[in-house]
């Protein structure tokens, strides 16, 4: 069966999104010699798809292997201009080229790996699978960035028109599967569990690792820090870390706070308050990072604080208990079945009960060594590879249902 899986993050700063693709797009490389479909990745990212392991497996890169040279450079100037309705137009375009591609040749299959995806996908001729992460527009509908302007009638609009015709509907855990059966009314039968996997972060610094000491040193900080690593959405709740930091350090005067990731618009609030709070001395904002810095950051952190309103599914705890970094986690609803009891689980509102928990990390050694050890377990349990196979494993099913119909490349005749 010929199956398309088009790559909607090309670049790191984009987030957990980017994260979650490639590990999935590199462990299907790894599995590509026991894999029986042909896959094509459409990767935005440049120089891959030049050499893949198996001839079942190929990476495109479409605009520079789908899209003519002079259309080409239109699209580059799009997205260099710094305009988002530039840079959306250009991604309309380029996903039309692989849309036509994917019809061209006949593929049985596509699976996005992110809503963002779907428009690479000719939905209405071709059979498709979604992954989805999170449908906060419905539950918490007042957050700007799922409500202002069209975000929320556009999110509807898709999930409305997308879900109901999927194939397949892949969400990280039951409160996920539980959330679509409710707003959305699909066939439960439609709609798999497959939990998200741990990030292989940890590779990053496995072969070479830097000193505590030099790492410090060079990004300016301190020996002791909790770590949040979030793009600076409302939704991740910078505001309440704030003041449960105020809390602590009344009481931990050697602690700092170190904050990394992109602005997506209200860094320059969070900025004001930590002037208002008079923390600008102890809290250390260092944008967007390397992977190996990202991992050194979670690897000498006194702990990973993640106080986001958003789940059930995230990342960032899970890099963390690969690295051997405790974690306090918003208990939010589908957040003990992904974490179980590796993590510290609080109120997102309450800043007084994560500040608790922040001192119990600084004054308790036993707790946090009980934290990491679990944390490593889980982390452990499921790995890229386990997801990529869950996914093979549902290709393998549909394909015995795709040759009932024209085009199929898995009809008995083509074998």
């Amino acid at each position: 069966m010929k199956v398309a899986i088009p790559v909607s993050s090309a670049f790191p700063s984009a987030g957990g999104g980017y994260t979650f693709e490639s590990e999935i797009v590199a462990a299907l490389l790894d599995l590509a010699p026991t894999i029986g479909h042909q896959i094509t990745i459409f990767s935005g990212a440049e120089g891959q798809g030049q050499a893949t392991p198996h001839p079942n497996l190929t990476i495109l890169h479409p605009p520079s292997q789908l899209i003519p040279a002079g259309l080409r450079r239109g699209l580059d100037l799009a997205y260099s201009s710094g305009s988002p309705k530039l840079a959306n137009q250009a991604d309309k375009v380029q996903a039309a080229f692989v849309r036509r591609f994917v019809l061209q040749n006949h593929f049985d299959l596509c699976w996005a790996l992110a809503p963002a995806a779907l428009i690479q996908c000719p939905t209405r001729q071709v059979p498709y699978a979604l992954t989805i992460w999170d449908l906060q527009h419905r539950l918490q509908p007042y957050f700007p960035e799922v409500s202002q302007g069209r975000e929320w009638g556009k999110r509807e609009r898709f999930y409305q028109i997308n879900l109901p015709r999927a194939t397949y509907i892949i969400t990280g855990t039951e409160r996920g599967k539980f959330e679509i059966e409710r707003f959305y009314q699909i066939a439960p039968e439609r709609i798999q569990v497959i939990p998200f996997p741990t990030p292989r972060l940890a590779e990053a610094i496995a072969n070479s690792p830097a000193p505590k000491e030099d790492f410090l040193a060079r990004h300016g900080l301190p020996s002791r820090y909790f770590f949040y690593p979030a793009q600076f959405w409302p939704h991740k709740n910078h505001s309440t870390l704030l003041q449960a930091f105020k809390l602590l350090v009344e009481q931990h005067g050697d602690v700092a706070l170190v904050l990394t990731g992109s602005d997506k618009g209200n860094a320059g609030y969070i900025r004001q308050l930590i002037h208002d709070l008079n923390l600008a001395d102890r809290i250390h904002i260092l944008g967007f990072v390397s992977k190996e810095d990202l991992a050194c950051l979670y690897k000498h952190a006194l702990g990973l604080v993640f106080p986001t309103h958003f789940g059930p599914d995230n990342l960032p705890p899970l890099e963390a208990f690969s690295l051997g970094c405790p974690v306090i986690a918003s208990d939010v609803p589908g957040a003990t079945e992904q974490l179980g009891d590796a993590a510290i689980l609080v109120d997102p509102r309450d800043a007084a009960q994560l500040a608790l928990a922040m001192k119990s990390l600084c004054e308790d050694e036993t707790l946090r060594q009980e934290l990491i050890q679990r944390g490593l377990t889980r982390s452990k349990s499921w790995q890229p590879g386990d997801y990529a196979k869950r996914l093979i494993a549902l290709l393998d099913e549909f394909e015995s249902i795709r040759h009932c119909w024209p085009n199929s490349t898995s009809h008995p005749g083509n074998t």
